[in-house]
């Protein structure tokens, strides 16, 4: 079964969620300097901690995009700490429809303003 794609959505969808990929692909980049920095000192341990939570978040976030061609589900807010023994700190938010109403009326109102010329 194919799923109808509402274009004006999937058009705000391919902005923001570009911008958001770049941001995250920036983050990785400037992370890896440290690698050959003697400013730092780390384990391996540390090392693998710091991509073990950036993989788990990567799949998580992965499901819950595959989530929607299934069912709506609950999304969660992930905090990293080192020495953590699970890595990463979950907090679970239910989603409800108002709440994607109210973030999609804001979003828009945002696009609105930005498109707002003042003379």
């Amino acid at each position: 079964m194919i799923r109808e794609v509402n274009e004006e959505k999937r058009a705000k969808f391919m902005e923001y969620a570009g911008k958001r990929v770049n941001n995250v692909l920036h983050d990785i980049q400037i992370l890896e300097p440290m690698a050959r920095s003697n400013s730092y000192d780390f384990t391996e341990n540390d090392v693998e901690e710091m991509f073990n939570a950036m993989q788990e978040s990567l799949n998580d976030a992965k499901e819950e995009f595959y989530k929607k061609f299934q069912e709506k589900a609950k999304s969660s807010k992930k905090v990293f700490s080192f020495g953590n023994a699970t890595n990463v700190q979950t907090e679970e938010i239910e989603e409800s429809k108002q709440d994607e109403e109210l973030v999609e009326e804001v979003s828009e109102n945002i696009t609105e303003e930005n498109n707002t010329v003042v003379e």
